[in-house]
């Protein structure tokens, strides 16, 4: 075949062309799942529109009303963050470091040092982290399949989720571990250790995420990760509560644990501070339980006396009350089984006795003293805690009807009203000379552990020097609660913590040896004739300090 200028043109094979058909249409296809499954981001930019060019577009942009929240990443980063990475420039990957350095879920990467060398790991980030994003309750990672790459949450939320086999049904079973959220990575472990997948990842509504593929995890981040690791592992093994712990049951505690540092006087938790719902335990430094509490100080013949103030105190059960709280329910149906004959006698006897009050009134005085007081209300009352109440009306009607007022409601036909008196609520004001004293209550040193859910009303626990932390979800504890250990820990910590009346009583006793002090030193100065020039400068600042400080 020959073409127009004469030369022979090259026909294609079939079967080659049908391949180069078929490759771009697989092509194709693949860019439009790519871009329906990113629409929901993509469309941020025909939303969001800041140019002047287009009047018709700003016009239906205000229009349109309020814009939507404004994303930590905007459509440029996102589509920077999907080009490849050998081919990003050095001034893009400055620019993608400035966005993901401030992120939640990089500032636990500090830079680290190898071989002398300090290694700036955001950096390395910036440089080969991808953007996902994924839809409403779509599959993430899936257990039991292999690892390819590490998540981190940019926004959006996820559900972890392990299949677990239920030795009741004899089947396999989803079990919800957790929630993760912005800030929270995850897929490290199948990549440190090699292992499959060991949990679900779905995601609950949009969600953003920065990928970090296997082999950039291996370059970048593994030391540091591993590190971390083995801190934990560290950590946990200065317990002997994690001895009987198994390789999977460590590696998960690795997975949930946090590291903290807190540096002197500050709040470990307590006062609206500190992780809820997760157990401390102490690696490092001292730490101490302090408890307020209210005193009222009356001054009576110049001398100070004090009684605690504290309306959540229960009041001391006696033997009595003992026995009718938890003895009562038992003694009233014992007594009510062997009463019933005695209430029908006691009943008719009542019935009789309000029947001849009724008869020796006469009729006319009725009727005068309903005519001048209607409306009015005759209350007789019976021996027992009933009381029964007759109108004027009613104690006027002729001796016929009288045995209809005293039948049962039952047998009366109309409904029975259970007249009660509900008091209000009586707020008390504050007593006089109220004062808020704070008490030491005891001392946290390394080894210690709390959070279990000991009474922490009117307490927080502070650092007395700098203290190194390890924090474990309680719920996972106690699903290893190996020997009941836990429960045993709590209440020990409930048994062994004074209380508030025990810290009171050892409040008056130190005010009371005070007292007794000042009094004996200022009647050995006033026997003596010398002068004494000594002030408060002169005694060392540990003493002052010790000696007043208010407990």
């Amino acid at each position: 075949m020959t073409g127009r200028g004469g030369g022979a043109k090259k026909e294609l094979d079939p079967e080659q062309l049908m391949k180069k058909k078929f490759r771009a249409k697989c092509l194709f296809r693949a860019l439009g799942r790519l871009v329906m499954a990113n629409a929901h981001w993509l469309i941020e930019d025909s939303e969001n529109y800041e140019g002047l060019e287009n009047v018709k577009r700003r016009v239906q942009q205000a229009m349109r009303g309020k814009p939507k929240k404004k994303q930590l990443l905007s459509i440029n980063d996102k589509a920077l963050l999907n080009k490849p990475a050998n081919e990003r420039t050095e001034q893009e990957k400055k620019y993608i470091y400035r966005i993901i350095g401030g992120l939640k879920c990089f500032k636990r990467y500090p830079n680290v040092r190898k071989k002398n060398q300090l290694v700036h790991v955001k950096k390395k980030l910036a440089a080969v982290t991808y953007f996902k994003y994924y839809g409403p309750c779509r599959t993430i990672v899936r257990q039991h399949q292999d690892a390819h790459a590490l998540y981190f949450i940019v926004s959006g939320e996820v559900t972890v989720t392990q299949m677990v086999f239920d030795e009741l049904l004899q089947q396999y079973v989803s079990i919800e571990i957790g929630v993760m959220q912005s800030g929270d990575l995850f897929g490290e472990v199948s990549l440190l250790h090699g292992i499959p997948r060991t949990a679900t990842v779905t995601t609950v509504g949009h969600c953003e995420l920065l990928a970090l593929m296997k082999e950039d995890f291996k370059n970048v981040l593994q030391a540091s990760v591993q590190k971390q690791w083995d801190e934990v592992k560290r950590a946990m093994s200065a317990f002997t509560y994690f001895d009987g712990l198994d390789e999977v049951a460590r590696r998960e505690g690795c997975i949930v644990a946090k590291m903290k540092s807190y540096e002197q006087n500050e709040t470990l938790l307590g006062d609206g501070v500190g992780v809820a719902n997760f157990v401390y335990f102490v690696l490092s430094g001292r730490c101490q339980m302090i408890e307020s509490i209210q005193v009222v100080v009356t001054t009576r013949l110049g001398r100070d006396f004090y009684s605690l103030y504290d309306p959540y105190i229960p009041p001391d059960e006696s033997e009595q009350d003992l026995d009718t709280k938890y003895f009562g329910a038992y003694n009233n149906r014992r007594e009510s089984r062997d009463s019933v004959e005695s209430t029908s006698q006691r009943k008719s006897i009542e019935r009789k006795r309000t029947e001849s009050i009724l008869k020796n009134s006469s009729l006319s005085k009725q009727s005068k003293h309903s005519e001048g007081n209607k409306g009015e209300s005759v209350q007789i009352s019976v021996d027992g805690p009933e009381i029964i109440e007759l109108s004027a009306s009613t104690a006027a009607v002729p001796s016929t009807q009288e045995n209809r007022v005293l039948l049962d409601p039952t047998e009366q036909g109309r409904n029975s009203h259970r007249m009660s008196v509900i008091p209000e609520a009586i707020v008390e004001p504050l007593p006089q000379n109220l004062r808020t004293y704070f008490m030491q209550v005891c001392i946290f040193n390394p080894g210690s552990s709390f959070g279990f859910g000991e009474n922490m009303r009117d307490r927080r626990i502070v650092a007395l020097t700098p203290v190194d932390c390890m924090l474990l979800p309680k719920i996972w504890l106690l699903q290893r609660n190996t020997a009941n250990i836990w429960t045993r820990i709590q209440h020990y910590l409930d048994k062994k913590i004074p209380t508030k009346k025990d810290l009171f009583k050892q409040f008056v006793e130190d005010r009371r040896w005070q007292e007794f002090r000042d009094q004996m030193v200022d009647d050995v100065v006033s026997r003596s004739n010398t002068v004494n020039w000594t002030s408060v400068h002169d005694v060392p600042y540990s003493i002052r300090m010790e000696e007043m400080l208010d407990i």
